[in-house]
C-alpha cells in the first residue's frame, strides 16, 4: 500500500475529524481558501461540501494528489501540483484564507520563510493564515483517556511520529515571532485537548 493511500485512510478515523474542526470552524461559509500541503484533500472535502467554501489544494507530491482527487470528485475544489522551493502560482491578492495544516513544521527555516511570504502576498486586505500543528505534548496516558477507541488506533502512531518536531516547534514560537517582525496580528489556540494548536496572523497591521 502507497503511503499516500495509507494516509487517505487514517484521515477517516475519527480523531482524524476533531483534529481538523477546530481549522474549520474559523472558516466561515462561501470564502475562498487556499490550502498549503493540502494532501490528500479530507479538510478540502469538508470544507467545500459542508460550508460550500471554494478551495484550491496545493501539494508537492502527486500521489496525495491523486488521493485527493477522489475524496473531491463531486466537488468545484482545484488541486495543483506544485514544486518545493518554487513560487506559488496563484494571483495575489486571491485568497480569504490561507491553510497550513501539518505542513510547516516539518520543513527547514528558509523553506518557512519563503512560503509564508509567498502566503502573505496571496491573500486579500485583511484575509487570514492559519498554521495548525501538533504540539507534542500530552503524554500517552492523557492521549489514551481522551481518544481511546479501536478506531482511533492510528493516532497513537501519529502522536509519536510528531511529537519531536512538534516539541521544537511549540517552544520556538516560530509564528508568534514572524508576526511581531512584521507587525501583524497574531493569536494562538491551544485544541484538540492541548494536543494540537492553532496561529492565526491577519493581514492587518497592529494599530
Amino acid at each position: 500500500m502507497k503511503f499516500s493511500t495509507f494516509f487517505s485512510n487514517v484521515q477517516e478515523s475519527p480523531w482524524y475529524r476533531h483534529f481538523l474542526n477546530p481549522v474549520i470552524d474559523e472558516i466561515p461559509n462561501n470564502t475562498h481558501i487556499l490550502d498549503i500541503g493540502t494532501g490528500t484533500g479530507k479538510m478540502l472535502e469538508i470544507l467545500s461540501k459542508e460550508k460550500n467554501v471554494s478551495c484550491i489544494g496545493a501539494d508537492t507530491s502527486a500521489d496525495m494528489l491523486h488521493e485527493a482527487k477522489e475524496k473531491l470528485i463531486n466537488t468545484d475544489t482545484k488541486l495543483y501540483l506544485i514544486k518545493a522551493g518554487k513560487t506559488l502560482p496563484f494571483k495575489q491578492d486571491s485568497f480569504d484564507y490561507i491553510t497550513f495544516c501539518s505542513v510547516l513544521f516539518h520543513l527547514k527555516n528558509d523553506a518557512m520563510v519563503k512560503l509564508l511570504a509567498d502566503a502573505m502576498k496571496l491573500l486579500k486586505n485583511n484575509g487570514v493564515i492559519i498554521v495548525h500543528t501538533p504540539t507534542g505534548t500530552g503524554g500517552l496516558l492523557k492521549l489514551t483517556k481522551c481518544y481511546f477507541s479501536i478506531k482511533n488506533s492510528s493516532m497513537y502512531l501519529w502522536y509519536h511520529l510528531t511529537k519531536k518536531r512538534a516539541m521544537r516547534w511549540t517552544d520556538d514560537e516560530y509564528i508568534s515571532k514572524y508576526a511581531r517582525e512584521q507587525n501583524l496580528n497574531y493569536e494562538r489556540k491551544l485544541v484538540m485537548n492541548g494536543f494540537a494548536q492553532i496561529e492565526i496572523i491577519k493581514k492587518s497591521k497592529i494599530e
